[in-house]
C-alpha cells in the first residue's frame, strides 16, 4: 500500500517486506499502522481498542487525489556521499499525515 509508505514515510519496499514477513516494522510503526487499518494492535504487538471510520480507505483515496494534482510523491536529495538519491517528498507525507489528524478531528 503505497499510501501507508509515505504516510509513514518509509520506502514502499519496506511496507512490501512487511507484508512478506521478512522484516518486521520498528515499535514506533507499529501503532501508526494499527492506526491507519482500525485494528487492535493485539496481531501487531499489544491490544489498543479502534473503531472502524474507513480512515484506510481515505488515506488512499487522498493519496490518489494528490497524484492527480501532481504533487510528486518522491523528490531529489543528496545523501551523506553527495549521492543523488529520490526520497519521499515531505509535501507529500506532510499532507497525508495532516489528512489522518483532520479526519480523525472530523470523525469523534
Amino acid at each position: 500500500m503505497t499510501a501507508l509508505a509515505l504516510y509513514l514515510d518509509v520506502n514502499e519496499s519496506t511496507v512490501s517486506k512487511w507484508n512478506s514477513n521478512i522484516e518486521e516494522p520498528a515499535i514506533k510503526s507499529l501503532d501508526d499502522i494499527g492506526e491507519v487499518f482500525e485494528i487492535d494492535n493485539s496481531e501487531l504487538l499489544h491490544a489498543n481498542n479502534r473503531v472502524k471510520t474507513g480512515l484506510a480507505e481515505a488515506l488512499q483515496l487522498k493519496y490518489k487525489e494528490l497524484l492527480k494534482a501532481e504533487v510528486p510523491k518522491k523528490i531529489e536529495s543528496t545523501n551523506s556521499k553527495g549521492n543523488k538519491i529520490m526520497v519521499n517528498n515531505p509535501e507529500f507525507v506532510k499532507a497525508l499525515q495532516d489528512f489522518v489528524v483532520e479526519y480523525k478531528k472530523n470523525k469523534k
